[in-house]
């Protein structure tokens, strides 16, 4: 979900936040538009279905951990997601005879790299690295490497199968997040199927986010097969002013750029301010949003239907219990589990008779609870 990069000096205004790249077309010439079309149809197909639990890797004995403690580090709890995966973790430990302690960095380097040693310091046999910038703790996830506390990293670096790190820094225990490529590919083929093939499109990015450039290769790869489809802009909005730049962002590119029928924010909560861009600048029903990370605040309007269209969800309570069965893997000295979460499709259709007002209802309807037996058994609680 939403993690930092080390950051960049950036300018402060919303107009400088633009990165004008004209009217790009996309599609290759030799597509014919209603196969990039029915690409899309097919992908959106095959990811709009409840995911099934698979077990990430072989049995384990929870009880002989029981009582150890596993340190949270969140990167900031203003973030839903970080917050939900925070949740979910502790009551994914608490299943399982695990203790919790959880820190706040509150979005700041300094408190990062605090928290993170205080964490060894404290004897915490497992660390969760729930958003802290890789870069910035790189040494004291070394420090706990060293000290015998695996670390695990969750929602941030995308994850790969089969190295050091499994995606994170390479002295990381394991990773679990989204495949970030298939969120943003889905994003953008929200665009596509709904514009017919007709998604003049602006990606709006925030550089600084570690999965951000993976998610923004999805959605170009599929505009890419898509002949009648345009990327009219690349915008770039650091985090730390999503909710003072994005919503007049919005507004001028809107009334600015009249071919644009979609904008696709890297991640839900940006969508949100955009949707409000979308109102002030008179455009709705014009204008759609379709975005990734499945936030209730973002399903809530994806719900109504006339700006926010589509929003491909992640499952942070599955990522929480998911968390844990990788610390206990570490604790245990087994090999890291799969790292790979899933996500869903989600439209204005899907969501019809669902409770969005929060992650745990929406986790219920869309990826169920199996996978919730699926760890107890895993870990031999059931």
């Amino acid at each position: 979900m939403i993690m930092l990069k080390k950051r960049k000096t950036v300018v402060s205004t919303a107009a400088a936040i633009f990165l004008s790249v004209g009217i790009l077309g996309v599609g290759t010439a030799s597509a014919a538009p209603d196969d990039g079309v029915a690409q899309m149809q097919q992908l959106i197909a095959q990811h709009s279905v409840k995911p099934k639990f698979t077990p990430p890797g072989p049995p384990l004995d929870a009880k002989k951990l029981k009582g150890k403690t596993i340190s949270i580090q969140m990167v900031d709890g203003r973030i839903g997601a970080i917050r939900d995966v925070a949740t979910a973790i502790q009551e994914a430990a608490e299943k399982a005879g695990l203790k919790t302690t959880i820190f706040d960095a509150s979005s700041s380097p300094v408190k990062m790299q605090q928290g993170f040693q205080d964490a060894i310091n404290n004897g915490a046999d497992a660390i969760v690295n729930d958003g802290d910038v890789v870069k910035i703790i790189a040494n004291q996830i070394k420090a706990a490497k060293d000290k015998g506390i695996p670390t695990v990293e969750v929602i941030n670096s995308p994850p790969v199968v089969g190295v050091p790190g499994q995606g994170s820094d390479p002295n990381t225990f394991g990773n679990v997040a989204p495949d970030a490529h298939l969120a943003g590919s889905l994003v953008a083929a929200a665009a596509i199927v709904n514009t017919k093939g007709k998604a003049h499109v602006v990606i709006m990015n925030t550089s600084e986010v570690s999965a951000a450039s993976t998610i923004v290769k999805g959605m170009k790869d599929s505009l890419a097969k898509c002949p009648g489809c345009s990327i009219v802009q690349v915008t770039d909005t650091p985090l730390a002013q999503w909710t003072t730049a994005i919503t007049g962002l919005t507004t001028t590119l809107v009334r600015s750029q009249p071919q644009v029928n979609y904008l696709l924010p890297i991640y839900s909560d940006m969508g949100l301010f955009a949707a409000a861009g979308i109102q002030q600048a008179g455009a709705t029903g014009r204008v759609h949003i379709a975005s990734f990370n499945g936030t209730p605040a973002a399903q809530a309007l994806v719900k109504k239907g006339d700006i926010y269209a589509v929003n491909v969800a992640e499952d942070d309570q599955w990522i929480g219990w998911a968390a844990v069965d990788q610390c206990m893997r570490g604790m245990l000295k087994m090999e890291p589990a799969d790292p790979i979460a899933p996500v869903r499709y989600i439209g204005t259709k899907d969501l019809q008779g669902v409770d969005t007002s929060s992650s745990t209802a929406l986790s219920k309807a869309f990826f169920g609870e199996d996978y919730r037996d699926g760890f107890l058994k895993l870990w031999g609680l059931m």
